[in-house]
C-alpha cells in the first residue's frame, strides 16, 4: 500500500462504518428513515467532505459483506461522482464533485474499485461496479485526468480465461469504448475484439463482446467521420473484417435464455442506424439468419420481433442499399403479413369499452408498423410487387383474420407507396370497397380503416374522384347496431374523408350523413358517441355554411352533454363537445352561432374554473375551443381574455419534467409511458423526459398566437408578459413546434405594440423588446442548421420589420445579417454537395432521388425567405444596405448561375432587388447579373421566367439609362415568352404577364433612345393586354395604359380613333377580373372607359366581357 493510500484509510476508518450505516437505511422499506438517509448523504457527506463520500463508497463497494450494500454503495459512488457541488447549483459549468476531491482519495477510490472488479464474486454487484468504473473513467476524461491503471487492468480482463472478468472488461469498454479508441488504431484493436469474439465461452461474454465491438465501432467512425468516401481506409477494411466475426458469434448465442440474442439484435440494431454499410456484404446471409428466427414459433414475440428490427433498421438507414437485394423483401413482407394474419378471435374485441386495449407486443401489431416502416423507407416500386402478390390472396380467403390482413396491408402501404399506388387507385378501390358488406365484423372494421387511411394517403384525389362510391358504401355501416365498434370506425373513416373533401359534392348526401351521426349519439357505448361528436364537428367543418339547416337539431344536444355529462368517465366526449360546438360555430359564422354563444361562453368559463386532473382531455380541447369562439366573435371577445390568456400563458411557460436514471433501472412504475414518458438510453444512464406536457405547451403557444392575430391592439394587455415567455422559446430544442409556434407568434406581438403605439406603447418601450428579438434572431440566423428551422427564423425577423418600420433596423442589424447570410449560404453550398455526393453513391436510386428532392425543398425555403428578408431591408434601407451587402455579391452571382431553377430564382430576386432600390448605382455590379437576367428569361420553369421578366423590367424602371440597349435587346426574348404557345396557360400565365409588363417598362423608360421603335414595341404591347392575374404588374400596366390614353399618343388611339375600341375591351376586362385595385387607379380606369366608349358611337364595354361578369362591370361603371 502506498503512503497516500495509508493516509486515506487512516481519514476513512473513523468514519467509513457511519457512511455504511447510511447506505444501508437507504435500502430500508421504510420511507421515512429512507428519506432521513437522503437527507443525511448529503449534508453530512456530499457537501461538507466528498473526498471521504467518494472513496469511502468506493471502500464499500470493494469490502462490505451485505451484497446488496456493495451494489447499492457502486451505485451511488457513480451518481455522486458526477454531482456539483450544491454551492454551484446555478452554474451548469461547475466540475463535478470527482474532478474537484483531492488527487489522492480519487487515486484511492480508482485502485479500490479495480480490486473490487478483481475479487467481486456476485454477478449483479460485479455490473454495478464495471459501470461505476465505466463513469469515473468517463469523469475522468470530462476533466482530462489520466487513469493509465484503467487500461492495463482492461487489457489483463479480455486476456483471460475467467469469463467473468472478460465479461467485466467488455462491459466497461462498451460503456466508455474511448478507453480502446483513443490508446490504439482499429487495425490493432479488431484482432482484440475479434478474439473475444472467437474466444467466448458463455453467452453473457458473446454479447457483451459484441455490445463492446458495435460501441467501439460506432465512436471511431464518428470521431473519424467514415463513410463511402475512404471506404478503403483502414479503419473500414478493419470494421469489414470483424463484421462476419459478430454476426457468427451472434448467431452462436444460445436461445434458452432469450435475454441475451434480443441483447444481441438489439446491439447491432444500434449498429445499423450508426453506419448500415458493413452490413451490405452479409445481407443474404442475415436475412437468412433473421428469417430463421422469426419463423421459430418457439421463441418469444420480442425476441421475433428485435431480430425482424434489424432488418427494417437497415432498410431505414440505407434503403438504397436495400432496394439492390430483391431477397430482403421477398422473403421479409410474406413473413409480416403472415404475422399480420395472426389475430385470435377474442369476444372481448366486440364488448370492450376501451377500444384502446389492443396488445401492442402481439406479433399482428408490430408487422402492421413494419410494412408502414419498410413501404415508407423503400418505396412503391419495390414493395408493391411483391405485397400485391399476396393481397389479393390474402383478401380471398376463408380465414376472416388473413381478409383483415390484407385490408391492413393496403392501408399502412399508402403512405410510403402513394406515388405508385395512386396510378392504380381505381383498382385499389374497387379491391377494397367490397369488404365493406363483408360478413365478419372485424374485416368490416378493417376495410373502414383502408378507406379512411386511403382517403388520408391518397387526398384529394380519392374523395374527388371516388366521392358517391365512398360514402354510398361508407355512411350506411354507421347503422350496423349489432357492432358498435364497426359503427365507430365508419364514423371515423368519415373524419379522414370529409378533412380533404369537395364540400359541393359532399353537399347532397349531408341529410344522410347528419340523420346517421346523431342516432350514434343514442348508442349506449361512450366511445361510439365520442366518435359521433367529432364527426359531426369535421362534417360541418367541411360543409360551411351548408351546415346551417342542421344547426338547431344539433347544438342543443352538445350544449346538453356540456351541461350533464360532468362524470368521469365522459371527460373525453365532453371534450369532444367543445371542438364540434366551436368549429360548427366557426362553420355557420357568427349571425347563426350568436343563438348560443353566449350560453357557450358561460360553459367554457364554468369548464375553465373547475379543478381538473392532470391527464384530463377537457383541458386541451377547451383551448382550441375559446379560440375559436374568438375567430368567430372578434373584439366581442376582448371581455373573456381575462379568463383565457392567463392560464395559456402558464402552460406555455411550463418547464417538462425530466428524470435522469440508470440504464437498468426500470421505468415502468415511476416515469410510465402512459403518462408521457420517454428515455434514450446514454452510456450508464437513462435520460428521460415528459412529453405529454410538451404538446400542452405546443397548443398553448399556438393558441396565443390565434389571439394575438385575430385581435391585434385589443390583445395588448398581454404583450409583455407574452413575449416574456415566447421569445425563451425560440429556443425550446425539445420540441420543434413549441419554437416554431413561438417564432410565429413574435412578429404578431409587435404588430399588436404598433397598432396601440400612442395608447400603450411607446417606441421606447417596442425598442426595448425588439433590442432583445434581434439579438436571438441574429443569434439563431449566425447558429442555426436546420434549415426548417432557419427559415422561419429568417421569415419572423422579415415580418417583424414590416410591422415595425423603418426606425428598428440599424446598421448595427444589417451587418449581423449579412454575415449570417454568408454562412447559411456557404452551408447550403455543403449540403449541396453533400447530396451530389449521395447522387454518386452505390446505393443511388429512384427513390432515393425523392428523399434528396425533399432536402432540396427544405433548403429552397430557406434561400426563399432569405430573399424576403433581403428585400425587406433594401425596402427600409435601400442604397444604405448596399455597403453592407457588397462583399456578398460575388457569392449572390454564383447562386446566380446555378444549374438548380429554385437556387438560379434566389439569385434573380437577389439582384432585382439591388437594382430596384440602388437605382443607377446597380449598373456597375450588372456585368454580374444583366446577362443572366436576359437567359433565364428562356428558362423552362415558370418561376424563373417570372422572375427574370421582373428583374429586365426593373432594370427598365429603376436603373436608368445605362441599362437603355440591354433591356432594348431584351425585347426580342420577351416577345418569345409572350408568343409562347402555352403562355397564358395557368402554370405559364404569371411569367407572361411579367413579361407584358416588362415590355411597358421598357417602352415607358427609353421612348427617346435612338435606333429604339418605340411605336412598335408600344403596338406589340398593347396587343399583349390584358394584364388580368399579377396585381402589382396590372397596377404598373394599366397606370402606363392611362397616361397614354390621356396624353393620347397615336399607338393608341390608332388612325380615326380605330384604336379604342381595344381600349375598350383592355379596360372592360380589367376591370372584371378578380384584382383589387386601389381605389384612386380603378376610379381612373371607370372614368377612361366611359370616356373613350363614348367617343365611339355603339360600343358597349358590356359586349367585351363574359356574360357571367357583367354584372360586375355595370357596379362599377354605375349602369
Amino acid at each position: 500500500m502506498t503512503s497516500s493510500a495509508s493516509i486515506v484509510e487512516a481519514a476513512l476508518n473513523p468514519v467509513v462504518g457511519d457512511l455504511a450505516l447510511v447506505v444501508a437505511h437507504l435500502l430500508s422499506p421504510n420511507n421515512s428513515e429512507r428519506q432521513t438517509a437522503e437527507e443525511l448523504l448529503t449534508q453530512r457527506w456530499k457537501d461538507p467532505q466528498p473526498h471521504l463520500l467518494l472513496a469511502g463508497l468506493a471502500s464499500i463497494s470493494a469490502s462490505h459483506p451485505d451484497n446488496q450494500i456493495r451494489s447499492l454503495s457502486a451505485i451511488l459512488l457513480r451518481r455522486m461522482a458526477a454531482k456539483i457541488p450544491s454551492s454551484a447549483a446555478d452554474n451548469e459549468d461547475s466540475p463535478t464533485l470527482w474532478a474537484l476531491i483531492p488527487a489522492d482519495f480519487r487515486e484511492y477510490a480508482q485502485a479500490t474499485m479495480l480490486r473490487a472488479l478483481e475479487r467481486e464474486t456476485s454477478a449483479d454487484v460485479r455490473h454495478k461496479i464495471c459501470d461505476s468504473i465505466a463513469e469515473l473513467q468517463v469523469e475522468n476524461s470530462n476533466a482530462s485526468l489520466e487513469w493509465p491503471a484503467l487500461l492495463n487492468a482492461i487489457n489483463e480482463c479480455l486476456k483471460s480465461p475467467n469469463p467473468l472478468l472478460k465479461e467485466s472488461g467488455l462491459r466497461i469498454v462498451a460503456v466508455v469504448p474511448s478507453l480502446i479508441a483513443d490508446k490504439t488504431t482499429p487495425a490493432t484493436a479488431a484482432p482484440i475484439f475479434a478474439d473475444c469474439l472467437v474466444s467466448a465461452t458463455t453467452e453473457e461474454v458473446k454479447v457483451s463482446a459484441i455490445h463492446a465491438c458495435v460501441n467501439y465501432m460506432i465512436e471511431v467512425m464518428q470521431s473519424e467521420g467514415v463513410d463511402d468516401s475512404n471506404a478503403a481506409s483502414p479503419t473500414r477494411t478493419a470494421f469489414t473484417q470483424l463484421m462476419p466475426v459478430i454476426l457468427t458469434t451472434l448467431s452462436s448465442v444460445s436461445t434458452d435464455d432469450e435475454k441475451y440474442i434480443v441483447d444481441g439484435f438489439s446491439f447491432l440494431i444500434e449498429l445499423a442506424e450508426a453506419d448500415p454499410r458493413l452490413f451490405r456484404p452479409h445481407i443474404t446471409n442475415l436475412i437468412d439468419f433473421v428469417s430463421s428466427v422469426m419463423n421459430n414459433e418457439s421463441l418469444d414475440g420480442q425476441t421475433r420481433q428485435t431480430a425482424a428490427e434489424l432488418l427494417i433498421a437497415i432498410a431505414e438507414a440505407r434503403p438504397g442499399m436495400v432496394r439492390k437485394v430483391p431477397q430482403f423483401t421477398n422473403t421479409l413482407v410474406p413473413l409480416l403479413l403472415a404475422w399480420m394474419a395472426k389475430i385470435d378471435e377474442s369476444e372481448s374485441w366486440h364488448t370492450t369499452d376501451d377500444v384502446n386495449d389492443d396488445d401492442n407486443d402481439e406479433d399482428y401489431v408490430y408487422a402492421e408498423q413494419a410494412v408502414d416502416r419498410l413501404s415508407i423507407a423503400l418505396g412503391g416500386k419495390t414493395m408493391l410487387n411483391i405485397a400485391f402478390g399476396l393481397i389479393p390472396t390474402l383478401l380471398g380467403a376463408p380465414e376472416w383474420q388473413r381478409r383483415h390482413a390484407g385490408l391492413l396491408a393496403i392501408s399502412v402501404m399508402g403512405e410510403g407507396c402513394r406515388d405508385v399506388m395512386i396510378d392504380s387507385l381505381q383498382t385499389i378501390t374497387d379491391l377494397v370497397i367490397p369488404y365493406l358488406r363483408d360478413p365478419h365484423p372485424r374485416v368490416r372494421y378493417a376495410a373502414c380503416n383502408c378507406i379512411g387511411q386511403m382517403c388520408t394517403d391518397f387526398a384529394p384525389t380519392f374523395q374527388s374522384d371516388y366521392n358517391d362510391v365512398i360514402l354510398s358504401n361508407l355512411v350506411p355501416l354507421m347503422d350496423d347496431a349489432a357492432n358498435p365498434r364497426v359503427q365507430a370506425h365508419a364514423a371515423a373513416a368519415l373524419v379522414n374523408f370529409m378533412e380533404d373533401a369537395d364540400k359541393h359534392k359532399v353537399v347532397p348526401a349531408l341529410d344522410e350523413i347528419v340523420r346517421r351521426l346523431v342516432g350514434l349519439l343514442n348508442v349506449g357505448k361512450t366511445y361510439v358517441q365520442e366518435q359521433a361528436v367529432t364527426s359531426i364537428a369535421t362534417v360541418a367543418d367541411c360543409a360551411g355554411k351548408n351546415f346551417v339547416n342542421y344547426y338547431p337539431a344539433i347544438m342543443p344536444v352538445l350544449i346538453n352533454i356540456l351541461q350533464s355529462a360532468t362524470d368521469k368517465r365522459f371527460r373525453l366526449l365532453r371534450g369532444k363537445a367543445l371542438e364540434c360546438a366551436s368549429l360548427i360555430g366557426l362553420a355557420v359564422e357568427k349571425e347563426v352561432f350568436s343563438q348560443h354563444v353566449n350560453q357557450f361562453l358561460e360553459i367554457l368559463q364554468r369548464i375553465q374554473l373547475e379543478p381538473k386532473e392532470d391527464d384530463d382531455p377537457v383541458a386541451s380541447y377547451l383551448l382550441v375551443a375559446w379560440a375559436r369562439v374568438c375567430k368567430v366573435i372578434g373584439v366581442d371577445f376582448v371581455p373573456y381574455l381575462s379568463v383565457v390568456i392567463p392560464p395559456l400563458i402558464k402552460s406555455a411557460a411550463v418547464k417538462p419534467d425530466m428524470a435522469v436514471i440508470d440504464a437498468d433501472e426500470n421505468t415502468d412504475d415511476k416515469y410510465p409511458e402512459e403518462d408521457g414518458w420517454e428515455f434514450i438510453s446514454m452510456g450508464t444512464q437513462k435520460f428521460g423526459i415528459k412529453t405529454n406536457v410538451l404538446e400542452d405547451k405546443h397548443t398553448a403557444v399556438e393558441m396565443i398566437c390565434t389571439y394575438a392575430r385575430d385581435l391585434e391592439e385589443h390583445f395588448v394587455p398581454y404583450v409583455q408578459q407574452v413575449m416574456e415567455t415566447t421569445v425563451p422559446l425560440l429556443n425550446f430544442v425539445f420540441h420543434d413546434g413549441v419554437r416554431h409556434a413561438a417564432a410565429s407568434t413574435i412578429p404578431l406581438l409587435f404588430n399588436c405594440m404598433k397598432r396601440a403605439n400612442i395608447r400603450e406603447f411607446s417606441n421606447e418601450q417596442i425598442f426595448t423588446f425588439w433590442n432583445e428579438v434581434v439579438k436571438k434572431l441574429m443569434d439563431f440566423m449566425m447558429t442555426e442548421m436546420d434549415p426548417g428551422y432557419s427559415s422561419h427564423i429568417y421569415s419572423t425577423y422579415c415580418e417583424c420589420l414590416q410591422y415595425l418600420g423603418p426606425e428598428f433596423l440599424n446598421q448595427e442589424q444589417m451587418v449581423a445579417f449579412v454575415a449570417s447570410a454568408e454562412k447559411q449560404m456557404d452551408e447550403y453550398v455543403k449540403r449541396s454537395l453533400t447530396r451530389n455526393a449521395s447522387r454518386k453513391d452505390v446505393d443511388y436510386d429512384e427513390e432515393e432521388e425523392e428523399a434528396l428532392r425533399m432536402d432540396e425543398e427544405s433548403d429552397n425555403e430557406l434561400l426563399a425567405e432569405m430573399a424576403n428578408s433581403i428585400h425587406e431591408i433594401f425596402n427600409i434601407a435601400g442604397p444604405a444596405f448596399l455597403q453592407s451587402i457588397q462583399p456578398l455579391l460575388p457569392k449572390f452571382q454564383q447562386f446566380l448561375t446555378h444549374q438548380k431553377d429554385d437556387v438560379k430564382h434566389f439569385g434573380l430576386c437577389v439582384f432585382a432587388d439591388v437594382v430596384e432600390y440602388c437605382g443607377p448605382a446597380s449598373f456597375q455590379y450588372s456585368g454580374m447579373f444583366f446577362e443572366e437576367f436576359v437567359k433565364a428569361l428562356n428558362s423552362k420553369d415558370e418561376d424563373v421566367r417570372q422572375a427574370a421578366a421582373y428583374s429586365v423590367g426593373v432594370c427598365a424602371s429603376k436603373g436608368g439609362a445605362d441599362f437603355a440597349h440591354g433591356c432594348i435587346a431584351a425585347l426580342q426574348p420577351l416577345g418569345a415568352m409572350i408568343m409562347a404557345p402555352k403562355a397564358k396557360n395557368m402554370d405559364n400565365i404569371m411569367a407572361t404577364e411579367n413579361a407584358i409588363s416588362a415590355v411597358g417598362k421598357i417602352c415607358a423608360a427609353y421612348p427617346s433612345v435612338p435606333g429604339f421603335d418605340v411605336n412598335t414595341a408600344l403596338g406589340y404591347w398593347l396587343g399583349s393586354l390584358p394584364v388580368i392575374h399579377d396585381e402589382a404588374e396590372a397596377d404598373i400596366c394599366y397606370r402606363y395604359l392611362l397616361s397614354l390614353v390621356e396624353a393620347q399618343h397615336p399607338v393608341v388611339l390608332g388612325a380615326n380613333n380605330e384604336g379604342l375600341p381595344k381600349v375598350v375591351v383592355i379596360l372592360a376586362k380589367a376591370l372584371v377580373a378578380d384584382i383589387e385595385y386601389k381605389p384612386d387607379l380603378e376610379n381612373q380606369m371607370v372614368l377612361a372607359l366611359k370616356a373613350v366608349s363614348q367617343v365611339v358611337p355603339g360600343l358597349n364595354p358590356l359586349d367585351s366581357v363574359q356574360v357571367e361578369r357583367r354584372h360586375l362591370l355595370q357596379k362599377k361603371m354605375g349602369l
